[in-house]
């Protein structure tokens, strides 16, 4: 629910977003002065800690959104372009790094030894 002091819902958006509670106080107009405990005890405020957990869940929800729609996007075009153009390729590397396929698997080794070649020998 909207809070009725401008300042304090300012202030609430910017925490939300992102920003440092201090920038926030400032920004929102509070005194430089005063900012780290003005920020401090303002976002301690019930009414003001709930906006803006309010408003970064619907942050949360609007970024999950436009994740869907963009992974949707990249794979239609991964899978409508002829799979010999260059973009097609580039779209499929995409989609790859979004989805998290390219992170390397952990492998965790104790007490031995590894020898890395380069080149093919042994």
């Amino acid at each position: 629910m909207k809070l009725e002091n401008i300042r304090y819902e300012t202030f609430a958006h910017l925490v939300a977003l992102g920003s440092t509670r201090a920038a926030a106080y400032i920004d929102a107009g509070f005194s430089m002065n005063s900012a780290p405990q003005g920020a401090e005890r303002l976002s301690r405020n019930p009414a003001v800690a709930a906006r803006i957990e309010e408003l970064r869940a619907e942050n949360e929800s609007l970024m999950a959104l436009k994740r869907d729609y963009y992974l949707k996007e990249l794979f239609n075009r991964f899978m409508n372009n002829p799979p010999e153009l260059a973009t097609t390729a580039k779209y499929g590397e995409m989609l790859a790094k979004a989805m998290g396929w390219n992170e390397p698997e952990r492998t965790c080794v104790t007490s031995q030894e590894i020898n890395v070649v380069i080149g093919g020998g042994f």
